[in-house]
């Protein structure tokens, strides 16, 4: 009689674990939706205030205010790929340029861009959407290379 008791008790685990899987697949993709909306959606016009993202590694003029006040193009730096930059003014010349602030950075290393210098970057190396995939990667790839 107690055989018989024995079976059901082992059979219940096994059978509670299913449902939990299920569960959690389904919490995963309801988490998942509103990334992949996030990442196909389109973008829209950049503005002065927005936060913008550098899209690779990209080479720009950093901006030196003088005691004067004029606006003077000093040493280039190097933009390091998903930083987040401030765009403080659009649109000052015919080719699209503008000039951003770096933020987030926490210490910058020459050729690195220092936080908060202006610098003068083109379109094409900024977007308002985070490379949600690349900082996915990156992320995992520490993770797991820090074991």
């Amino acid at each position: 009689m107690m055989n018989s008791d024995r079976s059901s008790e082992d059979e219940s685990p096994t059978s509670s674990r299913t449902p939990l899987i299920s569960i959690g697949l389904a919490i995963l993709a309801v988490l998942m939706v509103p990334v992949f909306l996030y990442s196909v959606g389109p973008e829209g016009p950049i503005k002065v205030g927005d936060v913008v993202f550098a899209t690779d590694r990209h080479r720009v003029r950093m901006i030196d205010a003088g005691v004067d006040g004029e606006q003077k193009h000093s040493s280039t730096c190097f933009l390091v790929p998903r930083v987040q930059l401030v765009v403080q003014k659009i649109g000052i010349s015919p080719e699209g340029l503008m000039i951003a602030e770096p933020i987030a950075i926490e210490k910058a290393e020459l050729p690195s861009c220092p936080p908060r210098m202006p610098v003068v970057v083109h379109a094409h190396q900024v977007t308002l959407k985070a490379d949600l995939w690349g900082g996915l990667r990156d992320t995992l790839s520490h993770i797991f290379s820090s074991r």
